[in-house]
């Protein structure tokens, strides 16, 4: 089995979004060629990932009878493409195979989106889904040694067993970050298993929990309750607790890194270890800072320095370093306040019209479904964090890593220039990057369609969630169709089609409202 080679490690799992996303409307299809394609190469680990997350109480067999069948599905349709049943949307096929299992939809209590079709049956799988995963066992887990002898072994079945457990308790998750982690998990076992000895290896992301927690006393205040914790949560706790304080007698700043005359000195003769130590100091004194501002502080300083050591006159040249740290972490600052007024102006749902717009203008050439998707963990990021003490770094960090899915994404099919250009930016800086992009000028619109502005009755029948989507899924495929508008413009029409939603579903007859009504909207 070809595993999808994907660069980088998406680290944490966190943000909702339906996996094996295809595109389900004609002005979704520019991109349905290399999706066909990244699926024909995947299509094992796809199927266990879709599989494992529709159906999260399915047994491991279970779900490799269906990988079978997926895999010689694809077969035939390699071989000939003029079948009927290869016209079908391949998350349709995946559907249809699921519900076709003798039993299971009783067993796992999803026969009622068996009876669905098309798009209705997959939110309904959509909507089974649960992030409740207690009804699980615990993650299973092997000893070092056993793990190498099972990768050794039968390399296929390890992967797709771990693949199968991350899947099933990550029912949200993209399924390109999922395949990004087994590509992780491959490459740790790969090489800690040549080594000579495996066990320390394997039990090193263990060890230093294992130091963290001996040292507690010392490290952080905040950790007790995550170190009285079995070894597998206690990684995950730790990384998620609350930041330390910063120490009383700890000054803001380390003069050794910017007043000192020996600094191009000690850079030059080990650079690793000096902006390691640099990257240290600085962020136990910033713990008020994300991920991201410290990365971008650490690339600040090693340009300064790229520089200022060329110069006749280095200390004269960094002495003012923290000067540039202030204003780069004041510019971040500032965007994330104004990302956060935005979100009290606006509120949930008004933040959220305003994420879709923008998405859609900077990468038209996703699906509706995945910017759906995109902007909902936005908005996610936002309403997490906006209320926080910590309101910077949680900002910072939640929203980069809806970014970096959007860059998985293009890892797999380039959207656009503009956004390749983002995503193969240094990482510190893709946030600012994505934040200046403007409208993708190289889309071309679908024609016009008057089927994007009718409506009939069943819009009024709808349940909230349902309904929720629906608008949204209008106001991507709005802003596709009209790509040219400004955000004003397209709140307008936004806020006709609103009202008129309104509007006939409080009429006497909500389809002869919707056919007088609906072919205003666009106008």
């Amino acid at each position: 089995m070809k595993l999808l080679k994907l660069t980088g490690f998406i680290f944490f799992l966190f943000f909702l979004t339906e996996s094996l996303t295809l595109p389900t409307q004609p002005r979704d299809i520019e991109n349905f060629n290399s999706t066909q394609k990244f699926i024909e190469d995947n299509i094992e680990y796809i199927t266990i990932i879709a599989f494992a997350q529709y159906v999260q109480e399915a047994t491991f067999e279970e779900m490799e009878k269906l990988v079978k069948d997926m895999v010689e599905y694809k077969d035939r349709c390699m071989a000939d493409k003029t079948l009927p049943e290869c016209s079908k949307l391949p998350n349709n096929v995946l559907q249809e195979k699921i519900c076709a299992m003798e039993g299971l939809p009783q067993k796992h209590n999803f026969s009622h989106c068996c009876s669905k079709v098309d798009a209705q049956r997959r939110l309904c799988f959509f909507y089974n889904k649960k992030s409740d995963v207690g009804f699980l066992p615990p993650f299973p887990t092997l000893d070092p040694e056993e793990k190498c002898q099972a990768y050794e072994s039968n390399r296929e079945s390890l992967l797709n067993h771990f693949l199968y457990e991350v899947a099933r308790r990550n029912p949200f998750v993209f399924a390109p970050t999922l395949l990004t982690v087994a590509v992780h998990f491959e490459e740790v076992a790969k090489s800690c298993c040549e080594e000579q000895n495996k066990v320390n290896c394997l039990q090193t992301r263990s060890k230093v929990m294992n130091h963290i927690c001996s040292k507690q006393d010392s490290i952080s205040s905040k950790i007790k309750e995550c170190c009285e914790k079995k070894i597998p949560e206690r990684g995950q706790c730790i990384i998620n607790s609350n930041k330390d304080d910063r120490p009383k007698d700890l000054s803001l700043r380390e003069g050794k890194f910017t007043d000192s005359e020996n600094v191009c000195q000690e850079r030059d003769a080990d650079p690793d270890t000096f902006f390691a130590k640099f990257t240290f100091e600085y962020s136990r004194r910033h713990p008020d800072l994300s991920i991201p501002e410290l990365l971008r502080i650490v690339q600040i300083y090693k340009d300064l320095l790229r520089n200022c050591c060329n110069t006749e006159n280095p200390p004269g040249c960094y002495r003012y370093a923290e000067d540039k740290f202030n204003e780069t972490t004041e510019k971040s600052l500032k965007m994330v306040q104004q990302e956060c007024k935005h979100f009290q102006n606006l509120g949930k749902d008004g933040l959220k019209y305003h994420y879709l717009i923008r998405l859609t203008k900077i990468a038209p050439q996703l699906s509706t479904e995945e910017l759906v998707s995109l902007g909902e963990k936005m908005v996610t990021a936002f309403t997490t964090c906006c209320t926080l003490s910590e309101e910077f770094a949680c900002v910072d960090n939640l929203a980069d890593l809806v970014f970096g899915e959007l860059c998985g994404v293009n890892e797999n099919r380039t959207i656009n220039p503009a956004v390749d250009h983002c995503c193969k930016t240094n990482f510190a800086f893709r946030r600012p990057c994505f934040e200046s992009l403007k409208a993708d000028k190289t889309y071309v619109p679908p024609p016009f369609s008057q089927d994007l502005f009718t409506f009939h009755a069943d819009m009024c029948q709808s349940q909230n969630e349902e309904l929720q989507r629906k608008t949204d899924r209008f106001l991507v495929n709005l802003v596709k169709l009209k790509h040219e508008l400004t955000d004003e413009e397209l709140q307008s029409l936004f806020t006709n089609f609103a009202n008129v939603v309104d509007k006939c579903c409080k009429a006497e007859s909500p389809e002869v409202c919707f056919n007088e009504e609906s072919p205003k909207i666009g106008n």
